[in-house]
C-alpha cells in the first residue's frame, strides 16, 4: 500500500509537472536532492518515482537519471496509416507485462511507431488469430509475442512469416521457428530467491504458482534445483500449485497449508501479484511477516515495491525487455539487420527487502540448531 508520505510526494511532484516546473524531456531532480527537499527517506523517494513512472508520467533513463515523459507526437499515434508494430501478450493485468510494454512505447515514440497491442489469454487459438491478422494486415510491419506454447509455431505465426514479416518472441520461441528473442534466465531467478532463503537459515520452504501452469517456464525447476544443490529434500507437501488465478492461488495454497497443519517458515511465490494473496492468507491467519514467514517472489513490480512489508523479489528488467525486443524487431522491420536469429538473455538481480529475515528458530534434522549464514548473493542492496 502506497504511504501518506509517498502519496503527497507523488502529490507534489505532479503538480510540479503540471505547472511547468519540470517540462517534458527534462530531468527531474536526483533521489538524494528530493530526499533533501522534502526530508524523506530513500525508499519513500523511489516508491513516488515508481509510481509516477508506471502512471506513464516519469521514464528512467540508464546512467542518465530520472525525466519528465514527452507527449507523443500527434504523428506518431494520430495516423492509422503509420507504420505499426503488433504486440500480442497473454494479458494486460500483469504488471509484468505493464512494465514491458512501457518500455516498448518508450522505444517507439522515438521511432514514430505505432504499438497496437492485443491479449490472447493464454490461448495459441487466440493468438495465432492476432497473427494472422497482422500477417494480412498492410500497416503492420512485424510482431512481439509472448507466446501461450512452445510445442509448434502456431499458424497465425507461419502466416507472419510467410507474408515476410518479422516476429520476436519474448521469454521462449516455438520449436522449428527462426525468430529473434529475448529472456529473462527464469531458472537462475527461482534459484536467487530461495538461494536467499535457504541463506538465511530456512529449511521448510513453500513453492506457490497460479494458473496457467506453462511447461517449461515455470520457477519451479529453479526453486527443485537451489534445493537439490543445499541437500534439502523436495517436499511435496510444500508444492503448492492450485488452479487458481495468481492472487488467489496465493490465498488458497497458504490458507491450505495452514488448515492441514504443515510447517513452514518461508514462502517462494511465482510472482508479485501471488505475493499479495500469500501474504494476505498468512496476515488472517495471525503469521507475521517476516518474523514467523519470510516471503520472496519473482517481478520486482510495484506491488512488490508498495507491500508492507515491501517484498523481496527478483529483477527480471520488464521495461529493458521490452526496449530490446523492440529494437530487435525495428531493426528486422527498417533493414538494418537481417542476419542469424539473435537470442537475448538477461540476468536477473535479487532485490533483498524487508519481508525476508532469518527463522525465528532454525533446526536440522538432527535437532541441532543451524547459525543461519547469509551470503553474497543475500546481502544486496535493501531497499
Amino acid at each position: 500500500m502506497t504511504s501518506d508520505k509517498t502519496g503527497l510526494l507523488v502529490q507534489a511532484l505532479r503538480e510540479a509537472i503540471e505547472r511547468g516546473t519540470y517540462k517534458p524531456g527534462s530531468a527531474i531532480p536526483s533521489e538524494r536532492q528530493l530526499m533533501e527537499e522534502f526530508s524523506l527517506s530513500r525508499t519513500t523517494i523511489r516508491r513516488a518515482i515508481d509510481e509516477l513512472v508506471s502512471a506513464g508520467q516519469l521514464e528512467r533513463r540508464p546512467g542518465s537519471g530520472t525525466f519528465v515523459t514527452e507527449p507523443m507526437r500527434p504523428s506518431a499515434v494520430a495516423s492509422s496509416h503509420s507504420p505499426t508494430l503488433a504486440l500480442i501478450i497473454p494479458t494486460f493485468s500483469s504488471p509484468f507485462y505493464g512494465e514491458m510494454i512501457d518500455g516498448m512505447e518508450q522505444e517507439a515514440r522515438r521511432h514514430d511507431l505505432r504499438i497496437m497491442a492485443s491479449q490472447s489469454a493464454y490461448s495459441p487459438d487466440s493468438e495465432s488469430d492476432h497473427l494472422s491478422a497482422a500477417a494480412a494486415d498492410p500497416a503492420v510491419r512485424g510482431a512481439i509475442v509472448a507466446p501461450a506454447h512452445v510445442d509448434r509455431p502456431v499458424p497465425g505465426a507461419l502466416r507472419m512469416v510467410q507474408a515476410g514479416k518479422p516476429l520476436v518472441y519474448l521469454g521462449r520461441w516455438p520449436r522449428g521457428l527462426r525468430t529473434d528473442s529475448v529472456s529473462t534466465d527464469y531458472l537462475v531467478s527461482a534459484k536467487l530467491a530461495v538461494d536467499h532463503l535457504i541463506g538465511l537459515g530456512h529449511r521448510r520452504i513453500a513453492y506457490v504458482e497460479g494458473a496457467p501452469h506453462l511447461p517449461g517456464f515455470s520457477p519451479f525447476s529453479g526453486y527443485h534445483e537451489a534445493l537439490k544443490e543445499a541437500r534439502i529434500a523436495l517436499q511435496q507437501d510444500l508444492v503448492c500449485l492450485p488452479d487458481l488465478p495468481s492472487e488467489e492461488a496465493g490465498q488458497e495454497a497458504i490458507a491450505g497449508l495452514i488448515r492441514r497443519g504443515i510447517d513452514f517458515t518461508a514462502v517462494f511465490a511465482r510472482n508479485d501479484v501471488t505475493a499479495v494473496g500469500v501474504m494476505r492468507a498468512l496476515r488472517e491467519a495471525g503469521r507475521r511477516i517476516p518474523e514467523d514467514v519470510s516471503v520472496t517472489a519473482i517481478n520486482n513490480s510495484l506491488l512488490s515495491r508498495s507491500l508492507d512489508p515491501p517484498v523481496t523479489s527478483v529483477d527480471p528488467f520488464p521495461a529493458t525487455l521490452g526496449r530490446l525486443a523492440f529494437r530487435l524487431l525495428h531493426e528486422r522491420v527498417a533493414g538494418i539487420y537481417s542476419g542469424p536469429p539473435i537470442r537475448i538473455t538477461l540476468d536477473p538481480t535479487l532485490v533483498v527487502r524487508t519481508s525476508s529475515a532469518p527463522p525465528a528458530r532454525s533446526q536440522r534434522s538432527d535437532g541441532s540448531l543451524i547459525t543461519p549464514f547469509i551470503g553474497q548473493a543475500a546481502v544486496a542492496a535493501r531497499r
